[in-house]
């Protein structure tokens, strides 16, 4: 099994996409924030829900960053790193239910993180899979 092989391929051009959009969302929650909360997520404008979208878009552009560098420096982990970040937002999401925190606004954002969060988990079963075969051949 080498880093060359195709599902390491396929995992590292996802985590790049993946590592863009990040850094897209990070630059909407940062530097576009009311624009970004009142067009795309359709959230009330809140100071505080502001400050935590803004927040949350520092985070961004931190994990779009590693993404990019585990895609060009560690490819061969892309696959995992696919596997691990719906966990982790499930974990958060789990988090948040537990303090009874709910959503009241509309929050389209999450139609766009149900795509993320699908092409993440199909991507780490077609690479957890194709590496397995590969061990095997």
């Amino acid at each position: 099994m080498s880093d060359n092989s195709r599902p390491v391929a396929v995992a590292r051009t996802v985590l790049i996409v993946l590592g863009v959009v990040d850094l897209v969302r990070g630059i909407m929650h940062t530097f576009v924030l009311g624009w970004a909360a009142e067009n795309i997520a359709r959230i009330a404008p809140h100071p505080d829900a502001l400050m935590l979208l803004g927040v949350f878009g520092n985070s961004n552009l931190l994990t779009g960053a590693l993404y990019l560098l585990v895609a060009f420096r560690a490819r061969e982990i892309a696959g995992y790193i696919l596997g691990i970040i719906p966990v982790a937002y499930f974990v958060g999401t789990v988090g948040i239910r537990l303090n009874g925190v709910s959503m009241e606004s509309e929050f389209n954002g999450k139609y766009m993180m149900l795509a993320y969060f699908l092409v993440c988990i199909v991507t780490f079963i077609y690479f957890v899979v194709a590496r397995r075969r590969e061990a095997k051949a």
